[in-house]
């Protein structure tokens, strides 16, 4: 089993409803694992935004080949509602490469950390 850190202690907030993106994490796929089993856990506090985790099947991406990874939004970026909370997900997929999008309008994202 590997632990990657996407991301820590980030509470920037944003101007627009644009996503930043985390640098990219090696992925099951990445280290060749048959068990394609991934689960995220977002730790925020006093959070209103969005967070979703993204990937690519490219051994060296581009822009274009990443992609969103279904079941993984915390928030909506127009939520007004807090969330104060660990969240957590759980995906499946060869991925080579995992990276998380987030838009950050209040509060702080404490830390996005992922296991496979």
């Amino acid at each position: 089993m590997s632990n990657e850190t996407l991301i820590s202690s980030f509470s920037t907030e944003s101007l627009d409803s644009s996503f930043a993106y985390t640098d990219k994490k090696p992925g099951a796929g990445y280290h060749r694992q048959l068990d394609c089993t991934h689960t995220a856990v977002y730790n925020v506090n006093s959070f209103v935004g969005a967070i979703k985790l993204q990937a690519t099947l490219a051994i060296d991406p581009a822009d274009a080949d990443w992609f969103d990874i279904d079941n993984t939004l915390l928030g909506t970026g127009e939520d007004s509602s807090y969330w104060t909370t660990l969240h957590s997900v759980n995906f499946t997929g060869n991925f080579v490469w995992i990276r998380a999008a987030y838009n950050v309008q209040n509060g702080t994202i404490v830390s996005i950390q992922y296991n496979f």
